[in-house]
């Protein structure tokens, strides 16, 4: 999931690394979807046969098979071409950044509902936590407060998401 936004003396967003992730997904084989599920690092629940636990497991009608989703941990052992030196969890302003990475088999998110509690760090040394930002995405009013450290207005408009497929994930 990249995000990119306009943040007015706004540092930078953190997104926890528990986050619950709200989602909007769909079946890769057909059109059926489901809205607002909710996906996290923290959650486990039975694979087909049990043998595998996952983050997310859904049966679609007609399917033969559980999809899945989980919430990839970078790690020694695992690393993705396209995120080499690239933080997760973090957005900084500027260009489009990756904040978290979900490995999919069956199903594919198609949105994602940005409320889910972000920490928000302003140039003047606030912070907020817990901010739901649905209101700053693209076309909304956007979200706005007072740091009274630096004495200023700060915000975070005009917010945009895209999944990108990643590469697979390769043994370092």
């Amino acid at each position: 999931l990249f995000v990119k936004a306009e943040l007015d003396n706004v540092e930078r967003l953190e997104f926890p690394e528990e986050t619950d992730w709200k989602l909007d997904i769909k079946q890769t084989q057909s059109e059926e979807t489901k809205e607002g599920i909710t996906v996290s690092s923290k959650d486990q629940v039975e694979a087909d046969n049990g043998a595998a636990t996952v983050n997310f497991a859904v049966k679609w009608d007609g399917a033969k098979h559980k999809s899945i989703m989980n919430v990839f941990k970078p790690s020694r052992k695992t690393e993705i071409k396209e995120l080499k030196g690239k933080t997760l969890g973090q957005y900084a302003g500027g260009a489009e950044a990756p904040i978290v990475v979900f490995e999919c088999r069956g199903l594919e998110p198609t949105r994602w509902h940005p409320d889910c509690p972000i920490t928000v760090h302003c140039e003047g040394g606030k912070t907020f936590t817990d901010v739901d930002l649905s209101e700053a995405v693209e076309g909304g009013d956007g979200w706005c407060e007072f740091d009274d450290i630096k004495n200023q207005p700060v915000g975070i408009t005009d917010l945009k998401f895209e999944f990108r497929v990643m590469d697979e994930l390769a043994p370092v």
